[in-house]
């Protein structure tokens, strides 16, 4: 009967360590993230706000769609809602709905805002907990 436990115990442990090993990442810790964006004084509904982590980097970038009322939260695909902590370049484009099944879509918004190197929106640091970020107000200009 002593060896019949022990196989029955063993199996157990092994499918348990198995199963343990079957469970992907649980991904990245994600903190909220929200703000407001506004093209010349009006809400920028539509527009695509992405955090690139500063100093580049792969992984996945948050980014989150501006509401009719400019405001935003970003989200990490595929992880959920949120951002890791850190600190990020902030860039923002702003895409007809369309985009997708036009050949040449045109970005709304001056291309500086969407070069890292160029962007004059301020970097943001993502804290444990979260954080608000400043309104972001862009121009033609």
């Amino acid at each position: 009967m002593g060896s019949r436990r022990s196989t029955v115990s063993g199996l157990l442990f092994a499918l348990t360590a198995v199963g343990g090993l079957s469970c992907g990442p649980a991904g990245p810790v994600l903190h909220p993230v929200r703000g407001t964006v506004h093209f010349e004084g009006q809400p920028a509904e539509g527009a695509t706000v992405i955090l690139e982590p500063a100093g580049g980097g792969g992984g996945s970038k948050p980014s989150g769609t501006v509401a009719a009322d400019g405001s935003f939260a970003v989200a990490t695909h595929p992880h959920g809602s949120g951002a890791p902590a850190g600190e990020y370049t902030v860039l923002v484009t702003w895409f007809p709905p369309d985009a997708r099944s036009l050949d040449n879509p045109k970005n709304k918004l001056p291309a500086k805002y969407a070069d890292p190197a160029k962007t004059p929106v301020p970097k943001v640091s993502v804290p444990a907990g979260g954080t608000d970020i400043p309104p972001i107000k862009l121009t033609a200009k």
